[in-house]
């Protein structure tokens, strides 16, 4: 049975997940206390698997079907998790500074906003028509 999460991802029973994966229920609660995956559950306790944890139960079959030891995986997933929870952390953080970053530029912007150049950086823009103005006039003075 597929449901749907809120998030608004696709949420499965665990009947689909046991038939997407070939893996017993039971095995498929035993790699959830190991704290391998860890779905959401209904209102009434019944849990919910994303694609993800399919996905991730795939993988683990897989590395398991190639002689890699449960502990063996069990650290591994405990790395790649890790590692996303800083990926994650990262992109939040210069999310949030690109976010105060514009609200600056924004108040700084307003500070300017009755001026012919409403930017931060006017005296540059100044300074360049300055510098273009003079480079027309002498490209004019040349042309008599």
């Amino acid at each position: 049975m597929k449901h749907a999460n809120h998030s608004g991802q696709p949420a499965f029973s665990i009947r689909v997940v046991k038939e997407a994966t070939g893996l017993t229920e039971r095995r498929i609660r035993y790699y959830e206390t190991l704290e391998l995956l860890s779905p959401r559950r209904t209102q009434g306790n019944q849990r919910l698997y994303t694609q993800a944890d399919i996905d991730r139960l795939k993988y683990i079959k897989n590395l398991l079907d190639h002689g890699v030891s449960l502990k063996e995986v069990r650290t591994q997933i405990q790395q790649e998790d890790t590692m996303t929870h800083e990926r994650d952390y990262d992109d939040v953080e210069r999310d949030a500074e690109s976010y105060f970053q514009g609200k600056l530029i924004a108040r700084k912007a307003e500070i300017h906003r009755d001026s012919l150049y409403p930017l931060i950086n006017r005296h540059e823009i100044i300074r360049r028509l300055v510098r273009d103005q003079s480079n027309s006039h002498e490209d004019t003075k040349g042309d008599q």
